[in-house]
């Protein structure tokens, strides 16, 4: 290979790299909350929020879990964050989800609004998250009242 062929594929690789880093952490404005774990952003892509399970439409504290997610991203601008896996088996982006200084996947476990739910392999943030959820079932926070 001559050089001008590998300058070329180190440039595209670099660019791809921070093509997806730029992508990742710019900020995006949220278009509506769908669940207590899950939104939709303004290009109406769906977001699942990394490593939170929260309560589905009949279970106890799914009010208080879809209502919180409003109040802290609806309308919004967040930051995403990707892990290693991108999309779920639905289509859905993976993303833990920033507003502000706020880590808002790990702010639902804290207040008791969603279960902390390990899908390998995005497991950056598992041991904060289990640390959490620990913490407010001793707390006996919404879900483990």
């Amino acid at each position: 290979m001559n050089k001008s062929v590998i300058i070329f594929f180190l440039i595209l690789v670099i660019a791809f790299f921070v093509t997806n880093y730029i992508e990742d952490y710019k900020e995006i404005r949220v278009s509506d909350v769908i669940d207590g774990d899950t939104i939709r952003i303004g290009d109406n892509k769906i977001v699942r929020l990394i490593g939170i399970n929260a309560p589905e439409i009949n279970e106890a504290c799914y009010s208080e879990a879809k209502q919180k997610l409003e109040e802290l991203v609806e309308h919004k601008k967040v930051r995403l964050e990707k892990d290693v896996k991108d999309k779920d088996g639905y289509g859905r982006l993976l993303r833990y989800v920033y507003i502000d200084d706020l880590f808002v996947n790990s702010e639902m476990i804290r207040l008791g609004l969603a279960r902390f739910e390990e899908i390998e392999p995005n497991n950056k943030y598992s041991s904060l998250f289990l640390d959490l959820e620990n913490k407010a079932r001793k707390a006996g926070r919404c879900i483990w009242e």
